[in-house]
């Protein structure tokens, strides 16, 4: 069972809903600590639990990865404004495996946090930014279990055309993305959506304009409202 290092914060009292956060490429816990501060005042009864990357990433040994993302793409051409929407979708293609495996990993850590503060499916939620955002949405939606929401912010579905069949799960889901993001790029958006409502999941899309490839206050209220509100 996975037991990765994390940060845990508690909003008040004890906790009634646990709350995942998954940091991103080439990343850590305290690179997305910005946002954790600025969402723990927005949220009520919720434990926000941050895990390390089992990963030294390959860019940069100071920070984290889930996997590489080199492997596929070593010059970066998803980065590139003139790479087309369709030649991004084929690179993310490839890492459909890497993201099925670090899933069922993050899914034996969440059995593992739930057991731990009693909490259970119904009232768990997922969120991840940029490449956790891509296993936010595959660890939430190959969960045997139908978890209370995923949130992905400034994602994109990897192995797209294979994801469908490992689907069993379909809970809410809430898409963040910044308008000036260049490096997920914001044009991605659209496909992502149109694969997600095809395979019949349930969202609602925010977007924010003049916004890179971090996230704002405006994004942290939105995932506040979503846990608070039960989804809606």
């Amino acid at each position: 069972m996975s037991n990765y290092k994390k940060n845990c914060y508690t909003t008040n009292g004890k906790p009634q809903k646990l709350l995942l956060f998954i940091h991103g490429y080439n990343g850590s816990p305290e690179a997305i600590d910005y946002a954790i501060q600025a969402l723990l005042p927005k949220l009520k009864d919720t434990m926000v639990c941050v895990p390390y990357a089992p990963q030294v990433c390959e860019k940069n040994p100071e920070n984290l990865q889930w996997f590489s993302l080199y492997q596929f793409d070593p010059e970066s051409k998803f980065r590139d404004s003139q790479t087309p929407t369709p030649q991004i979708f084929d690179i993310f293609q490839n890492y459909g495996e890497s993201a099925l495996k670090a899933a069922a990993e993050i899914n034996d850590f969440v059995d593992m946090v739930q057991k731990q503060y009693h909490i259970d499916d119904a009232h768990t939620y997922i969120c991840g930014f940029s490449q956790g955002a891509m296993l936010s949405l595959y660890t939430s939606l190959t969960r045997k279990q139908k978890i209370g929401g995923c949130i992905a912010i400034a994602g994109i579905v990897p192995g797209m055309n294979d994801f469908s069949k490992h689907i069993v799960s379909k809970p809410p889901l809430l898409l963040l993305h910044g308008e000036d993001d260049g490096t997920v790029q914001y044009k991605t958006l659209p496909t992502t959506i149109n694969f997600l409502l095809e395979n019949g999941l349930d969202l609602r899309v925010h977007t924010h304009i003049h916004l890179a490839h971090q996230m704002n206050e405006a994004e942290m209220q939105h995932v506040a409202d979503f846990v608070n509100d039960g989804q809606r």
